[in-house]
């Protein structure tokens, strides 16, 4: 599976969790998706990337480490725990079922753009 499959994968997980308002720890997704705690920063990675060129709350920031519940220190941007909270109210509050749900290319082309 290619790094951008992953972040499809990771993408659902996410977004269902944000419709429930809960964050997952790397530990959950690796159990719900297969892939490995330490291998999910790429397919993170590229959420971010997509995010931002759409515009849309850091939904990867919803992922987290189960000991501290914030994600882990090579997040992309440096944020406090009070932004990170804030940034959780806003996934929570995003419509993302109105969204169309991202494929491959597009985390490709969301990675391609960022380079």
């Amino acid at each position: 599976m290619t790094l951008a499959q992953q972040a499809v994968v990771i993408w659902s997980l996410l977004r269902m969790a944000a419709r429930m308002q809960r964050v997952l720890t790397y530990g959950e997704i690796e159990d719900y998706s297969g892939i490995l705690a330490r291998a999910q920063g790429e397919p993170l990675h590229l959420i971010f990337l997509y995010c931002e060129r759409k515009g849309y709350p850091q939904l990867n920031s919803i992922a987290v480490n189960q000991e501290t519940g914030f994600p882990g220190e090579k997040y992309p941007e440096p944020m406090t725990q009070l932004e990170f909270l804030t940034e959780r109210a806003r996934i929570f509050a995003f419509g993302w079922s109105a969204k169309d749900k991202p494929h491959a290319g597009d985390f490709q082309a969301a990675q391609s753009a960022a380079v």
